[in-house]
């Protein structure tokens, strides 16, 4: 018989099938979209947003479906599949602040909010990309167990050893490519695993690793599912593949692309590399006679800082494109500026999905778990503005 998750996943699915021509096109690339033409008067709404309008949109999904709900019948639905209840949570101890010194505010939030969550069944914890182990020191402490942490920042494990035997902890912190196969070495069936935000393929290997040696508990909060080697992505569960959405690197990026936690340099600095990037792109369509958007490898945000004319010849020099030596920067940069106007608009029908195609790789996730003998849950632990990233999966090995 199917489970409630289950049914859940292929919901979520034919939903998402149905109204992939909204989620699929990226509007950075195509200057026309293909479900422009069928809602004229939504584009002309959109276009006559400014730009503080398009963030708060952006920002807040409750906003954001509110605004598009009259134009899309199907957005309720849609919100309501990815209505996740919050984890049951656990009464913890006051700390001294001394104990989380030196970690960042939200850092710390997010590490005491999964910390409520967990439920000590084994005496041996193990922390998957533990960074400096902030989360397994918070472990440690409240439930006195064993913490193993497996980090591949030689420098970010030196520190996590250097506190547990300053304050005679018994966290151990080991520096090793989790990808790699001696990480499977690590994973032991008497442990209950633990991962805050571990990306990509790291936290599909970590999975993978634990429904093979059947660890008796784990607990995930899934990161970053766009950041892999391969360009395509392969559903993990049964269920999985053979509802396989068919997602590229792209439309994953689309799941997590709701965020609260960059700095307002770095947001500015971001919206200026873009505004470049666009006006770039304007004028080498021009020079190449041809309405097609070319691709660059990812900048650094120190090229924000940059003069307009210089980035251009670096992204043309990246691409061997000969420039004019006549060129109007002024007016590409312009165009670069009413482009992103426009594309910042039209991606608000794009984010409409980001929850739900998130919430449809967690299920993906736990469907697998489910299908290798687990008890499984699928809950936020956080609310949204400490972290948009906020899914926890919890799977217990059944007897």
């Amino acid at each position: 018989m199917a489970s409630e998750l289950a049914g859940l996943f292929t919901q979520l699915t034919g939903l998402l099938s149905q109204n992939q021509h909204y989620w699929r096109p990226v509007a950075f690339h195509q200057k026309q979209l293909p479900w422009m033409v069928q809602h004229p008067l939504l584009v002309e709404r959109l276009y006559a947003l400014s730009l503080e309008e398009i963030d708060q949109l952006a920002s807040c999904s409750l906003a954001l479906n509110q605004f598009l709900a009259n134009e899309f019948p199907f957005a309720d639905e849609l919100s309501s599949l990815c209505q996740l209840e919050h984890a049951a949570i656990s009464a913890l101890p006051e700390i001294s602040p001394h104990f989380y010194t030196g970690m960042p505010g939200r850092k710390w939030q997010q590490v005491n909010a999964f910390a409520r969550c967990f439920e000590p069944i084994s005496t041996n914890a193990l922390e998957w990309c533990a960074g400096k182990s902030y989360l397994g020191f918070y472990l440690q402490h409240l439930h006195q167990t064993n913490v193993l942490a497996l980090e591949w920042d030689e420098k970010l494990v030196e520190q996590a050893n250097m506190r547990a035997k300053q304050y005679h902890i018994p966290l151990s912190s080991h520096c090793i490519d989790v990808l790699s196969p001696a990480a499977r070495a690590y994973i032991k069936h008497d442990q209950q695993v633990v991962a805050l935000h571990a990306c990509g393929e790291l936290h599909e290997r970590l999975l993978q690793l634990s429904v093979e040696a059947k660890v008796l508990q784990l607990q995930l909060a899934p990161c970053c599912y766009h950041k892999r080697h391969h360009t395509n992505y392969q559903p993990l569960s049964a269920l999985g593949c053979s509802l396989d959405l068919k997602l590229n690197k792209s439309e994953l990026h689309t799941a997590v692309m709701e965020t609260v936690t960059a700095g307002a340099t770095l947001q500015r600095q971001r919206k200026q590399l873009q505004i470049m990037r666009l006006g770039f792109d304007c004028l080498q369509r021009e020079l190449h006679t041809k309405d097609e958007f070319l691709a660059i490898p990812s900048l650094p945000t120190s090229w924000a800082k940059a003069d307009f004319s210089d980035f251009c010849r670096h992204c043309a020099a990246l691409k061997n494109i000969t420039l004019p030596d006549a060129i109007d920067w002024s007016y590409y940069l312009q165009q670069g500026q009413y482009r992103f106007k426009q594309v910042s608009a039209l991606d608000l029908v794009r984010f409409l999905f980001r929850r739900p195609l998130e919430v449809w790789l967690a299920l993906d996730r736990s469907l697998l778990l489910e299908e290798k003998g687990y008890e499984v849950s699928l809950n936020t632990f956080c609310a949204n503005h400490i972290t948009p990233r906020n899914i926890l999966i919890k799977a217990k090995l059944k007897a």
